[in-house]
């Protein structure tokens, strides 16, 4: 049973590999803006976290650069993910940062680790990164225990990144969306997150069900800009992950490269992938270039189309039982909840699920004292009846999902 219940204490410190011991050191540097162009630095911020910083060779102050901040897995450091980074030409125009843990034996080309609390210490390095150059939009992303500190990251820091890449982790339980539904100004700014979820179905270190586990959180709180790399047959490997697409994908929720980014919104609403297709138009059309600008307004027009078809069916499925039509509303809210034609049952969907909130919470934690009490009949009884009365909670999510599990 993955979510609340599961042991994602346990899957954070799990291996992505084992760092070198024969390394090129870097030179040092006091801060960020003292790398110059082409070059890389080991720097140490105010409060102890070191990170390895690459500046592209290309760099212009005028036009600044992504920034993409990225994550090891246990017992690594940051440099073995920016010479990874290289070797694949992944953000080969990016400002790129990789801090290290701040556990381990002292030496930053060791094996480090990031604990429950490094968010913050990846927040100041971001920020001190972002003060000395010109950053157009900052991604954040991380492999394993990086993956799952990403989640953390996001939650606690959104007004700092555009976008992030977690990778092979999963979303502790302390950084779950709904806990910020108290709180809609972060909670509308962690939306515009593009939030690019990998993790390889063939993992036999962090499981799949934990990465399905974590896009299917941010799926239950309407979540737009949201989508899941599962390929086949990744394992737990790094480079063997499709960080490019990645990319891509969040460079077009953010308007960038436009003629890479419209051809795929295209790609994706032919593929009736409405909502990434949608989400890159409209970034399009507040950006673009005046041909992009009018093929985005072509899109729109259809995905509002496609909408409004789809918004008759789901009225139509919500009349039934909850137990089919709640996971059928996370994909229809993922795919057309930002659409004006499903504005209006989105606004429904929402207005009862804040008057069903204290119901599905109170069930919820009575259904997961019973299951935790192994007394498993009740639990699910417990669990059919938020479906019943509490369909449009997030907790209806959980009780639709380990009801599908039992």
């Amino acid at each position: 049973m993955t979510g609340r219940l599961g042991l994602l204490v346990l899957t954070l410190f799990v291996s992505a590999g084992t760092a070198s011991a024969k390394v090129k050191k870097l030179k040092e540097a006091a801060r960020p803006g003292d790398v110059k162009p082409g070059k890389s630095a080991l720097l140490k911020s105010p409060k102890g976290m070191h990170y390895f910083l690459r500046v592209p060779k290309k760099y212009k102050a005028k036009d600044g650069a992504r920034l993409v901040v990225f994550l090891h897995g246990s017992n690594m450091n940051g440099l073995s993910y920016l010479r990874s980074f290289e070797a694949k030409r992944w953000a080969h125009d990016a400002i790129l940062c990789c801090p290290n843990g701040e556990t381990g034996k002292g030496d930053p080309y060791g094996a480090n680790n990031f604990t429950f609390a490094s968010a913050p210490f990846v927040a100041e390095i971001t920020k001190l990164v972002q003060a000395d150059f010109k950053t157009t939009v900052t991604y954040v992303g991380g492999h394993s225990q990086g993956g799952f500190l990403t989640f953390s990251v996001i939650m606690h820091f959104p007004e700092l990144y555009h976008g992030a890449i977690p990778m092979a982790g999963d979303c502790w339980m302390q950084n779950e969306p709904n806990l910020w539904a108290d709180k809609p100004d972060v909670l509308a700014r962690q939306k515009q997150i593009g939030i690019a979820v990998i993790h390889g179905q063939a993992d036999p270190v962090v499981r799949f069900a934990q990465g399905q586990h974590a896009f299917d959180v941010f799926r239950a709180m309407g979540y737009p800009r949201l989508r899941l790399f599962a390929p086949k047959r990744l394992g737990h490997q790094f480079m063997l992950s499709p960080v490019d697409d990645a990319l891509d994908w969040l460079d077009a929720m953010n308007g960038r490269s436009e003629k890479t980014s419209v051809k795929l919104a295209e790609k994706w609403a032919k593929a009736r992938e409405y909502g990434w297709a949608l989400e890159t138009a409209r970034a399009l059309t507040a950006g673009g270039n005046k041909s992009a600008q009018t093929r985005a307004a072509k899109l729109i027009a259809r995905c509002e189309a496609a909408a409004a078809k789809a918004v008759v069916a789901m009225r139509k499925s919500m009349e039934g039982d909850a137990a089919k039509w709640v996971p059928e509303w996370l994909e229809f809210w993922r795919v057309y909840g930002r659409t004006e034609a499903a504005n209006p049952l989105v606004e429904e969907y929402e207005k009862k699920r804040a008057e069903q909130r204290d119901t599905g919470a109170r069930l919820f934690q009575q259904a997961s004292g019973l299951l935790r009490s192994q007394k498993k009949d009740e639990g699910h009884a417990v669990l059919r009846k938020i479906l019943a009365e509490a369909p449009c909670t997030y907790e209806a999510y959980y009780a639709w999902k380990w009801l599908s599990e039992k």
